[in-house]
């Protein structure tokens, strides 16, 4: 039986805690030395932990805990949708542009935010609505993580 979609086991508009992990495909290493290629992947942990910090400080879902291991990692998360929905459009759309800037430094930081990106986003019902319920959201989470890593 196919498992179902978080979207469908956790409800957007409620505070959740959930339990995710996620492994690496093709038995490649996530972290640690690779016994196969003798290459040594333990700085995929900081990078791991730097992302963890960035979206706990730009979303509305609480780091509770997490595991990284060689193959895979674990998150507890709780979802926090009453917390975003105190913020102001502004605030809001500060947050969401540093998640997915529109420009980088030279070191690939996101840069703040300016205010015509803001207000492009603040302005508009439909994408504020949609930003919002993205930022509590746990699959938006996972699928942050999992591109950057």
């Amino acid at each position: 039986m196919a498992r179902l979609a978080r979207s469908e086991v956790f409800d957007p508009d409620e505070v959740a805690i959930g339990q995710f992990y996620n492994r690496s495909t093709r038995r490649c290493f996530l972290m640690g030395e690779d016994p196969i290629s003798g290459k040594n992947f333990d700085h995929r942990k900081v990078w791991i932990e730097e992302f963890l910090r960035e979206f706990a400080s730009s979303m509305g879902v609480v780091l509770l805990g997490f595991a990284i291991l060689f193959s895979h990692f674990h998150l507890i998360l709780r979802s926090q949708p009453d917390v975003v929905a105190v913020w102001d459009d502004e605030e809001m759309a500060r947050r969401w542009l540093m998640l997915c800037p529109q420009r980088r430094g030279p070191d690939g930081s996101p840069m703040t935010p300016t205010q015509p990106g803001i207000n492009s986003i603040a302005g508009c019902p439909i994408r504020r609505a949609e930003i919002r319920k993205r930022q509590s959201s746990f699959s938006w989470w996972m699928r942050f993580l999992c591109q950057r890593v």
